[in-house]
C-alpha cells in the first residue's frame, strides 16, 4: 500500500485524509501524521496501518475526554465512568487516563479543592456532606481527609442558614423552639454537625433581635 494523498480535511484542518493507491484509507489527526513521519509515496505495512488505527482510536477517546473536562474539572473516576458510558474499550480508557495525567488535566487533589471552593461560594455544605460527595465522585479517602477539614463549618452554616432563618422569622408567632426545630434539620441535611447546627441556630436567632437564648437549650427536643 503506497500513500498517494495526504489532504487536510475541509471541515477540520487539524485532520488529514490519507489515501493509499488512490483510495481513501482513513482520516487522522495531523499530529499523528507528523509523529509517524508519513509522506507521499511511502509504502505502508499492515503493522503501520494497525498503528494508525490504534493511535486514531486513542486520540478520539482523548478528545472525547477533553471535551468532557472542558465544562468543569472532573475527578479521575468521573472521567473513567464517562468513557465507559461512551462504550470506550477498557484498554483505551487506561491509556486515556495516562495521557490526561501526563498533560496534568486530571488531578484529584486539585479537583477536590475546586469542589470545596465551589460549594463554599454557591451552596455551602458541611464537611461530612462534602466528604460524601467527593467519595461518590471516586476521590480516594486519603485525598478527601487531606483537603476537607471542617474548620469553616460554622461560618458556612451561618451563610447556608441565614436566608432560611429570615424566611422562618417572617412566620407569625415564631418562637425559638419552633425556629430551631425547623432550621436544625435544614442545616443537618447539608452535612453540618449537631453542635454546629445548635450554635448557628442560637446565633441567627439572636441576630434577629429576638433576644438571647439559654445555653443549655436542648436542640433535639
Amino acid at each position: 500500500m503506497r500513500i498517494t494523498g495526504l489532504q487536510p480535511q475541509a471541515n477540520n484542518p487539524d485532520r488529514i485524509s490519507i489515501f493509499v493507491d488512490e483510495h481513501f484509507l482513513m482520516g487522522v489527526n495531523t499530529l499523528l501524521v507528523l509523529k509517524m513521519g508519513l509522506r507521499l509515496g511511502q509504502e505502508l505495512t499492515p503493522a503501520q496501518v494497525q498503528q494508525l488505527e490504534d493511535e486514531e482510536a486513542l486520540q478520539k477517546a482523548v478528545d472525547r475526554a477533553m471535551n468532557y473536562l472542558s465544562f468543569r474539572p472532573r475527578s479521575r473516576e468521573e472521567v473513567r465512568r464517562y468513557l465507559k458510558q461512551k462504550q470506550t474499550p477498557l484498554e483505551l480508557i487506561d491509556a486515556v487516563i495516562e495521557r490526561l495525567n501526563q498533560l496534568d488535566l486530571i488531578n484529584d487533589e486539585s479537583f477536590a479543592s475546586f469542589w470545596i471552593e465551589s460549594r463554599e461560594r454557591f451552596r455551602p455544605k458541611g464537611a461530612q456532606a462534602i466528604k460524601n460527595e467527593l467519595k461518590m465522585k471516586g476521590v480516594k479517602r486519603e485525598v478527601i481527609d487531606e483537603v476537607v477539614t471542617g474548620e469553616q463549618d460554622e461560618e458556612l452554616a451561618l451563610r447556608a442558614g441565614r436566608k432560611k432563618a429570615q424566611s422562618l422569622l417572617r412566620q407569625p408567632d415564631m418562637d425559638y423552639n419552633a425556629f430551631r426545630t425547623k432550621l436544625g434539620p435544614f442545616l443537618q441535611r447539608r452535612g453540618f454537625s449537631y453542635e454546629v447546627t445548635k450554635r448557628v441556630a442560637q446565633q441567627l436567632w439572636e441576630e434577629s433581635s429576638q433576644g438571647p437564648v439559654e445555653d443549655d437549650e436542648d436542640f433535639s427536643s
